[in-house]
């Protein structure tokens, strides 16, 4: 019996491939699909607050532990779309009601617990 060689192994949650190119098209647009099907819960009745630590303990941990686990050169377009999905998540598509200037302030006017 002959097993053919797989081009992609699963590791600790990172798909790892033969080319080191494929990394990113493996892992992070993966983690971008599942922003996107967050997208599915949006018209739940959470509170603002519910969607907020939603995204809070689902996402920024995964993200996170992915960034940290792959070193490669990320473009930050990427990032900017990341942040467009999780406000549009946030705010469920409309317009925010908190400027993301103000969200994102280093003192406690824009920190939210």
């Amino acid at each position: 019996i002959t097993i053919a060689p797989s081009l992609q192994m699963k590791y600790l949650g990172i798909n790892l491939s033969k080319y080191v190119q494929d990394l990113c098209e493996e892992n992070y647009k993966a983690l971008m699909n599942e922003i996107k099907e967050l997208h599915e819960l949006r018209d739940n009745p959470y509170s603002w607050k519910g969607r907020f630590n939603i995204i809070k303990m689902s996402v920024f941990p995964n993200s996170i532990y992915s960034f940290n686990a792959i070193s490669i050169k990320i473009s930050e377009t990427y990032f900017g779309n990341i942040c467009k999905l999780i406000l549009k998540f946030i705010w469920r598509g409309k317009r925010p009601r908190i400027a993301s200037g103000i969200l994102k302030e280093k003192n406690n006017i824009g920190r939210t617990t």
